[in-house]
């Protein structure tokens, strides 16, 4: 039983596990998982090295956990707009307007962090590259099962083969961070994604 004069254990955090987080998430988002090295995240965070291995354990431990924190703010909005629309073409091109919205809306967003951040890089990473290939081919499989329930609904042609749609958004999807990191105009983005849409006609 404690008392009011008892000591308690442990040393409290001294900063904001949650802005903390998220600016580790900004760095990788702006860096990469490989350049972002450990003295640039601390710097970032505004944490020494037994903080941030207390609070986070290792890199990779934190740079998972940045990743789930990074799709629970800017990723869950596609599961949203692929099912509250009425038809699959109508949920995609939600899908796609809210991804160009976010794209951007900030410098420092531009493109997506999950393409960004691990494409290649060191065998050391490889836990790191199949866990963002893992999110990028759910996002495929978001647009097969819209695209599939559109089918059974009526409003996607049967004859569409939904799976090569699928894989054919998706790489629209993820090509549209690297042209808008080369500094494309958000009109011609905007105008690639209506044309992409015009597979969906009949």
């Amino acid at each position: 039983m404690t008392t009011e004069n008892t000591p308690t254990r442990g040393r409290p955090r001294d900063f904001d596990r949650a802005v903390a987080l998220e600016k580790a998430m900004e760095t990788f988002w702006r860096y990469g998982y490989e350049a972002s090295s450990l003295s640039v995240l601390k710097a970032a965070m505004g944490i020494n090295s037994p903080s941030l291995y207390a609070a986070f354990g290792n890199k990779d431990a934190l740079f998972a956990e940045a990743v789930s924190f990074y799709l629970e703010k800017y990723g869950s909005y596609r599961e949203r707009a692929l099912s509250d629309s009425d038809t699959a073409r109508e949920g995609i091109a939600a899908l796609f307007n809210q991804t160009l919205k976010q794209f951007f809306a900030a410098e420092g967003h531009k493109g997506c962090l999950v393409v960004l951040a691990a494409l290649c890089g060191s065998q050391d990473s490889m836990p790191i590259q199949r866990l963002l290939n893992e999110e990028r081919r759910r996002t495929s499989q978001l647009f097969a099962d819209r695209l599939r329930r559109g089918q059974q609904e009526g409003d996607i042609p049967a004859q569409h083969h939904a799976q090569i749609l699928a894989e054919y958004f998706t790489t629209l999807l993820f090509g549209l961070t690297v042209q808008v990191r080369d500094g494309v105009p958000e009109e011609q983005a905007r105008a690639v994604v209506d044309l992409a849409l015009q597979a969906l006609a009949a």
